[in-house]
């Protein structure tokens, strides 16, 4: 079974506590595990640890989270979520089981797909986010990419289509 990724890419730092805390809710999520590397103290912690994700991914830093469930517009379960920044940007890369999205039914999928790239979109427009991939890890890559949600496309139909097919 292979990964899905879904990339928010150059996410400005000043509006990740903001996502993580107000929109993702992580604080009130079941984590199974997570791990951040505090600069100052020099040491590792905990999610719950940390009070503030921009001031521990300052001035540089990374961290991940691995959930039991997480909505995105739609549930999905066992999803690791990565931050990578340096001073102001990075990116938070969301990476899950393929069969979290595609399930046996193609209706359903097709369904699942678009409430995903809808609320991917809101995100996009809500955080003034550059660029949201969506593929198979890894995403970047032209053969695995899936659907590229940015500021040129507003209809991912035809996208969507593709994959479930």
């Amino acid at each position: 079974m292979e990964n899905i990724e879904i990339i928010l890419t150059d996410f400005n730092k000043r509006e990740i506590d903001k996502l993580i805390y107000n929109e993702l809710k992580l604080s009130t999520l079941k984590l199974r595990t997570s791990h951040f590397y505090d600069n100052i103290s020099e040491k590792d912690l905990d999610f719950f640890q940390v009070n503030s994700i921009e001031k521990i991914l300052s001035p540089k830093g990374t961290g991940n989270i691995l959930l039991e469930e997480l909505q995105l517009g739609i549930s999905l379960k066992n999803v690791l979520i990565v931050f990578s920044f340096d001073e102001q940007y990075g990116d938070i890369v969301f990476n899950f089981p393929e069969n979290e999205i595609l399930k046996e039914e193609k209706n359903d999928n097709k369904e699942r797909l678009k409430k995903l790239v809808l609320f991917l979109a809101d995100l996009k427009r809500n955080y003034d986010i550059p660029k949201i991939i969506i593929g198979y890890e890894p995403a970047t890559d032209e053969d695995t990419l899936l659907i590229e949600i940015n500021n040129s496309v507003t209809d991912y139909d035809k996208d969507i289509e593709k994959i479930v097919s």
